[in-house]
């Protein structure tokens, strides 16, 4: 993803609260992954996006989930586990069910060859005063791969004193109850979320330049909010990257756009919309690192302020100039 369809994207999703507490509280903690936990009561959940949001487990999933068809997360996949195909718990037990009567009460065995003589038994068999002893020969195996070496595993039925080496796995659920056989099971990928790298850069930018516009404009008297919402005359709220206020003579309206080719024309007609639709006396377009050429002329005509740069020490020399606070 490049960098300016990562900064559209990442406007989108700042329009949502919850999703812009979740991605500045990442930024602030310089943290790029959340990761699932299973726990005992809700299963599984994503405990650090609660915490960072307010909201509840299936919230939370959702949230991550909407975030990634935006492309803010890519998905990686942290496990592959089976889950109730009635209720969707991962709170599973798992039984290894005799073949014969289908009692779960059974008991795997191992099966151990002694590597010299070449008997093979049962590893009970072997077991003498907490040691492994061959039947056979009489020898003591202490050395796994040389002395012996398990060459298999065996079942037993406490039930029916049958014996097999292929079981028959069911489950049941521990939330709701439901027995189920694997051909019933759903066994379902768990993911974590991973910030895409271009829209981490593009935060990290653009938080970096507007904090410095926030406390510029602070240190001159303007209350600042950031992003700013503004309601228009039509009805429509609208929202800029950052809205500064000065009582009631003066407000001010900033979009910021990062790319990292010259930044569409485009983006200065829809600023102008919303410019027309509210009461904003001064507004400023930064475009990092630059602007198209026919951008620039239709910030002119629209009477948009302008400021472009590489760097963020350059943006803020340009807007203090525009602005009149050098």
């Amino acid at each position: 993803m490049d960098k300016f369809e990562a900064c559209l994207r990442l406007k989108e999703a700042f329009r949502h609260d919850v999703a812009r507490a979740l991605l500045n509280s990442m930024l602030d903690n310089n943290r790029t992954r959340v990761e699932p936990v299973f726990t005992k009561r809700e299963g599984l959940r994503y405990p650090y996006v609660e915490q960072a949001t307010g909201l509840k487990p299936l919230q939370a999933v959702e949230l991550l989930e909407n975030l990634y068809r935006m492309g803010i997360f890519k998905k990686m996949l942290f496990d592959k586990t089976i889950f109730c195909p009635d209720c969707a718990s991962p709170h599973i037990s798992v039984h290894l069910n005799c073949p014969n009567c289908g009692s779960m009460d059974t008991s795997k065995l191992s099966l151990i060859e002694d590597m010299r003589c070449g008997y093979i038994d049962k590893e009970e068999r072997f077991r003498q005063d907490g040691k492994l002893v061959c039947p056979h020969c009489g020898r003591t195996l202490t050395r796994p791969g040389i002395d012996f070496r398990r060459v298999g595993i065996w079942y037993v039925c406490n039930a029916c004193d049958s014996e097999f080496d292929i079981p028959i796995i069911t489950f049941t659920c521990r939330t709701c109850g439901r027995s189920f056989s694997m051909e019933e099971a759903l066994y379902e990928p768990v993911y974590s979320y991973e910030l895409d790298e271009s829209v981490r850069d593009v935060a990290m930018t653009m938080r970096t330049v507007l904090n410095s516009l926030t406390g510029l404009l602070r240190s001159r008297g303007f209350e600042v909010s950031s992003p700013g919402f503004l309601n228009g005359r039509s009805g429509e709220e609208h929202m800029f990257d950052l809205v500064a206020t000065q009582g009631s003579e003066r407000s001010l309206a900033v979009d910021l756009f990062v790319a990292d080719m010259p930044i569409p024309e485009r983006v200065v007609a829809t600023l102008f919309a919303k410019l027309y639709d509210t009461a904003v006396t001064d507004a400023f377009l930064i475009a990092m690192p630059r602007i198209r050429e026919e951008g620039r002329r239709l910030a002119s005509l629209y009477r948009i302020r302008l400021v472009e740069g590489n760097s963020r020490d350059e943006v803020l020399r340009s807007f203090r100039a525009m602005a009149g606070f050098s």
